[in-house]
């Protein structure tokens, strides 16, 4: 365990609402790295520096027709936000539904995390995703976030060009943030979008694959490994699931940083279902734990329904 972890752990550790908070809109939940996060936003990198001159490494990503999978119209996942001993905090939903121009070439991926509770009365939080997704190339075209916490407002939109290899992002609330930049590959992906590919990989044991993630007009390079399946208990019951980390993340940042640990849990069978994710920090675990879900196909959701 780093140095920096046993000394925060020797700390006594007192209760912050805006922290607790914080960390479950963050990684969820995708909280300390991938897990205490809302998955379209990382409210803790909004101010954090990105160094101006990036070299980005070369790297091959799988071909999207091969990962598609887990992007599917018509499905819903609702997941409990718990901190420590605070079982219910937050709750955060990922959905997807088809287009209104109808074109199925396109997919439109909602997200929303909000704090429920004495959380909410503490310390309100709504922060809304709404991303335009191109399945089929495996990237996304727009995302559009907004926030309405007590402190936090925001209202921002990247856009990407593949013709001109360019992002666009525009912060109506903070002008100052706005930029355009290049785009160093060509599959970027905001993080509620990086959940549902994730269900489209082959998760056996030892494989790695790549995920470009785009956060707040920010870029970052994460590698996930399948590290073991195991059985977790969740209020379906006791479900098979494939534990899968990053080990390594550039440029880093305060989400994906030396001292912190963040898991995913997917259901090892067809339905491939985002169970848990976890992310532990020196001021204890914030995580997302599946509550409700709908999926696409009439048979899988018949079978969700048994414990």
């Amino acid at each position: 365990m780093p140095a920096n972890v046993h000394r925060h752990a020797s700390r006594r550790r007192s209760f912050s609402p805006r922290i607790a908070a914080v960390a479950i809109s963050l990684g969820l939940l995708f909280a300390s790295p991938l897990m205490a996060i809302n998955p379209n936003e990382i409210r803790e990198d909004a101010d954090s520096e990105e160094p101006t001159k990036l070299v980005w490494p070369q790297r091959d990503f799988p071909d999207p027709d091969d990962v598609k999978s887990g992007f599917k119209p018509g499905e819903r996942f609702q997941y409990r936000g718990q901190w420590g001993v605070f079982r219910k905090v937050a709750q955060i939903t990922i959905s997807t539904e088809e287009v209104q121009s109808g074109d199925p070439s396109l997919l439109n991926v909602k997200t929303e995390a909000k704090t429920t509770g004495f959380i909410k009365a503490l310390f309100p939080l709504m922060l809304k995703g709404e991303t335009l997704l191109e399945p089929s190339e495996g990237r996304i075209l727009e995302n559009h976030v907004t926030d309405t916490g007590r402190s936090n407002e925001k209202d921002s939109t990247s856009t990407f060009d593949y013709e001109t290899g360019r992002m666009k992002h525009v912060d109506t609330v903070r002008p100052e943030r706005n930029q355009e930049r290049d785009v160093p590959y060509p599959a970027p992906l905001d993080y509620a979008s990086a959940i549902l590919q994730i269900r489209g990989w082959d998760l056996e044991a030892d494989t790695q694959h790549p995920l470009f993630i785009s956060s707040n007009g920010k870029f970052y390079l994460i590698e996930l490994e399948t590290k073991a399946t195991e059985i977790i208990s969740t209020q379906f019951g006791k479900i098979e699931a494939y534990r899968v980390e990053p080990v390594s993340a550039y440029p880093q940042s305060k989400i994906f940083r030396e001292g912190g640990k963040m898991s995913i849990w997917v259901s090892k069978d067809a339905r491939r279902i985002p169970l848990r994710i976890d992310v532990n920090t020196s001021i204890g675990t914030a995580s997302m734990r599946i509550e409700e879900f709908t999926l696409a196909s009439e048979a899988l959701v018949a079978q969700s329904q048994q414990p």
